[in-house]
């Protein structure tokens, strides 16, 4: 028992020596009886790190952060970054490297633009941005497609070709107008029933004019869109997370159109002809 006693006493010097040790390493560094304001924590060649910096940090670590031990230990990494930021700098990293200069712009921007990635806008100001930006909501509503079927997939590619190089249309039995289509624009919904849901949805996001082939049924089909009609929604309903996502990048390419704004005007820049 008295050499269990022993060991432990060694264990518990030993830990209360590598605290002071610790807190040298701090205090070697560190002026603690130097003036800082209430709001900072700490100073690193007169560049200040806030007391919100170090809970934000702190909260970050959770659990982890509590206890004086950690959050000393939280400090000296803080001060840490800084050294080595103020570091970089030096350097002229924030002039020559470009994963350097990225992180810069990233964060400024992210700053920028974080008031508009809180923005909580009612249905009414949505749907007055619904209003003034109809083209940003408008979908295909009816369209007018010509389509052929062939079980020949080298047939297919054939009148696709011709179709774009405005060439004379293959002459085979085995490529064939799709009989039962109705001509002209047609509701999309009615569309459907004819081309399947896929292929609907792909020919609405294709250009007038424009020629595709789909697999279908272990058949080949070559769609040509002919003419299209947008329709815009109307209301904000069913739609809302989808509007408020634009709204808010919208806002975001605002302010930060503002910001470089100023910061032009405040600049000297001089260019030549590229």
């Amino acid at each position: 028992m008295r050499e269990n006693n022993s060991d432990l006493r060694w264990l518990a010097l030993g830990a209360l020596g590598g605290l002071l040790l610790a807190g040298w390493g701090m205090l070697r560094q560190t002026d603690v009886g130097m003036d800082l304001p209430l709001s900072a924590i700490a100073s690193v060649n007169d560049v200040i790190i806030s007391r919100d910096s170090f809970e934000r940090a702190r909260e970050r670590l959770g659990a982890l952060g509590e206890g004086a031990d950690a959050g000393a230990e939280l400090l000296q990494r803080l001060i840490d970054d800084e050294l080595l930021v103020q570091r970089g700098v030096e350097l002229g990293m924030t002039e020559t490297d470009p994963a350097v200069r990225a992180a810069i712009i990233n964060s400024i921007v992210a700053s920028i633009t974080a008031e508009a990635d809180a923005a909580d806008p009612t249905d009414e100001e949505l749907n007055e941005y619904l209003e003034t930006n109809p083209e940003r909501f408008s979908y295909t509503s009816k369209l007018h497609v010509e389509a052929w079927e062939t079980e020949f997939e080298e047939l297919a590619q054939e009148l696709v070709s011709a179709l774009r190089d405005g060439g004379s249309l293959p002459d085979a039995a085995d490529i064939t107008l799709m009989p039962d289509l109705p001509p002209g624009l047609l509701e999309t919904d009615m569309l459907r029933n004819y081309l399947g849901p896929a292929i609907t949805a792909a020919a609405a996001d294709m250009p007038e004019g424009s020629s595709a082939i789909f697999a279908r049924r272990g058949r080949w089909l070559v769609i040509r869109v002919v003419a299209r009609e947008r329709q815009a929604v109307a209301n904000v309903d069913g739609i809302r997370s989808r509007v408020l996502m634009d709204y808010r990048r919208h806002l975001a390419a605002g302010l930060l159109e503002n910001y470089l704004e100023n910061l032009r005007e405040r600049a000297k820049v001089s260019v030549t002809t590229p």
